[in-house]
């Protein structure tokens, strides 16, 4: 099910809330926060963003209609709390060829077929999604790779 927009104010609020509190633990396994730098105002945003874990890097998923992603472009010094720590980082959009985006999109969904809503797709806990139909809307997931410090 696919959360109405006009909530998001209120659900990253107290995301933020929630992830910078002693109950992060709640959580923060599959959601993080990120601080970074607007590259027109020059000033300072933090949004709560779902993500997944690949040795010292770090996954983040978006829609392209969220606009914060797009601040990363040509990568940028970033911050991340994660799992109640805050650590410096960079971070880039993801820039690779279909097959690797479509292997990474896959995994996403599969730790979270709700997802899939916010991506134009049925969500689908037993049936993975074909292909075909990944492949379809593929140009309209934005994926941000965070390097962490090792």
């Amino acid at each position: 099910m696919r959360i109405p927009d006009a909530f998001f104010p209120l659900i990253n609020f107290s995301m933020k809330l929630l992830l910078r509190s002693p109950l992060h633990f709640i959580v923060s396994s599959h959601i993080l926060l990120i601080n970074f730098r607007g590259r027109k105002t020059g000033r300072s945003f933090t949004t709560p963003v779902r993500y997944l874990s690949e040795g010292n890097t770090v996954l983040l998923f978006s829609s392209p209609q969220a606009n914060w992603w797009k601040n990363l472009r040509g990568g940028a010094a970033v911050s991340v709390t994660i799992s109640g720590k805050s650590i410096k980082c960079q971070a880039s959009v993801l820039e690779t060829d279909d097959d690797t985006k479509l292997r990474i999109f896959r995994s996403y969904l599969e730790s979270f077929p709700g997802d899939a809503a916010y991506h134009g797709l049925k969500p689908s806990r037993r049936v993975p999604h074909p292909e075909d139909t990944l492949r379809a809307v593929l140009n309209d997931v934005a994926i941000t790779e965070v390097t962490l410090p090792p």
